[in-house]
């Protein structure tokens, strides 16, 4: 049961992490995640989010990921120890 929530406990601090990740990047306008190359738009989401909305817009979608990430994560986080 202990390495149970051992894990549980690790999944979502990775949750939290790669949310915390994702704000930052954006904050900070890191070009490979908020203004990716057109071409890699069949593969690569946040290419595929420029090509509509524009490199502000994915920013925007990618705050909103690390945000959705660090809540979910943090939630199952809590629900772990209760």
């Amino acid at each position: 049961m202990g390495s149970d929530l051992f894990a549980r406990a690790i999944f979502s601090l990775i949750f939290v992490a790669v949310g915390a990740f994702l704000i930052i990047g954006a904050r900070k306008r890191w070009a490979w995640l908020v203004d990716p190359p057109s071409y890699l738009w069949f593969c690569y989401t946040q290419s595929l989010y420029k090509a509509i909305f524009g490199s502000e817009g994915c920013r925007v979608i990618t705050l909103y990921m690390g945000a959705i990430f660090v809540c979910v994560g943090g939630f199952f986080f809590v629900q772990t120890f209760l």
